[in-house]
């Protein structure tokens, strides 16, 4: 089990690492009202991704029982990390006041739904809620975690059962808290926001990273798919 949040850990982190609205939302806060707000901001973030992991492992761990299914989640999965690398591969420098347009606009409408629930957003309680909000209007990260979570259990790392899905699901929010404390103690020490130079080589290392992934996944489908029990 070890093992299993291991690469939870990993992955948490490596998937938290593009520059989108909750670390452009996590950086701000910092900027505004210090470390503690950004960091909370990460650890709504992490929460959700621990639960979205967790319910992702246990639903593939049943839909792998059915070789024709298991095999439809893999040959999607694959095609999204190559997408995705490719799609973040594609972006180039941006200038500043562009990129806090497009990171910024969730932002926005996640601090809209607190006005309605009556929060106040400068609190740590708000920062919190905006970093769930933000998640949770990912509606790929379910989907992003059952292929994940069977990319690692094809290749043998990540066992059956709740124990081991709750691990692997522990570590990914490790994984993704680790990443948001160690952005957010950047900038809370200098005090200025990313240059455009170093969100372009974030992405770029993130695009890289999935497309790495994405190969070894094609190359497992179709060397380690057992062909003979996929059929309708």
């Amino acid at each position: 089990m070890i093992i299993a949040l291991i690469i939870g850990f990993i992955t948490g982190w490596l998937i938290s690492m593009p520059i989108g609205p909750v670390n452009a939302t996590a950086i701000s806060r910092t900027l505004q009202f210090g470390f503690k707000f950004g960091a909370t901001v990460g650890v709504g973030a992490a929460i959700m991704d621990f639960i979205y992991c967790a319910g992702a492992a246990q639903i593939h761990e049943f839909l792998s029982q059915s070789p024709i299914i298991n095999l439809v989640f893999q040959s999607v999965g694959f095609l999204v990390l190559l997408w995705l690398g490719v799609k973040l591969f594609k972006i180039k420098e941006t200038p500043a006041v562009e990129i806090d347009k497009k990171t910024h606009l969730k932002e926005e409408n996640a601090e809209h739904r607190l006005e309605r629930l009556h929060v106040n957003q400068s609190s740590l309680v708000g920062s919190f809620l905006i970093g769930v909000v933000l998640y949770a209007s990912n509606v790929a990260g379910v989907p992003e975690w059952i292929f994940i979570s069977g990319f690692w259990r094809e290749n043998g790392v990540l066992g059956n059962g709740l124990g081991y899905n709750l691990m692997f699901a522990t570590g990914a929010g490790l994984g993704t808290a680790g990443w948001f404390f160690t952005l957010v103690r950047y900038f809370s020490k200098r005090k200025s926001a990313f240059k455009p130079h170093t969100i372009f080589l974030i992405n770029r290392f993130s695009s890289i990273a999935m497309l790495a992934f994405g190969v070894y996944f094609g190359y497992q489908i179709i060397f380690a798919t057992k062909w003979a029990l996929v059929h309708f």
